[in-house]
C-alpha cells in the first residue's frame, strides 16, 4: 500500500510503499515538516521576526521557536 507521511514538526521522513501483484501506482509519504528554535539572552533580543515564531521567555533568556516559514534579525 501507500506509504504514510511523517509527523509534523520532528522532521521525519515519509513512509515508503509497498509493491503489491498487480499494483498499478503507490505513493510514498511526504516528510515531516522541522522546527528551529533560536535561544539567546533577553538583553540581545531585537524583536525582529517574520512570520509567526511562538516567542517566550525562560528567565534571562529568549526562546524563539519557528515550526513554519520566518526570520529572525540580530
Amino acid at each position: 500500500g501507500n506509504g504514510g507521511d511523517g509527523t509534523a514538526n520532528t522532521g521525519g521522513g515519509g513512509g515508503g510503499s509497498g509493491c503489491a501483484s498487480g499494483a498499478s501506482s503507490l505513493s510514498s509519504g511526504a516528510g515531516g515538516s522541522g522546527v528551529v528554535i533560536i535561544r539567546m539572552l533577553s538583553s540581545q533580543y531585537t524583536g525582529t521576526v517574520t512570520g509567526s515564531p511562538t516567542v517566550t521567555t525562560d528567565g534571562s533568556y529568549k526562546v524563539v521557536k519557528f515550526t513554519g516559514n520566518g526570520t529572525y534579525t540580530a
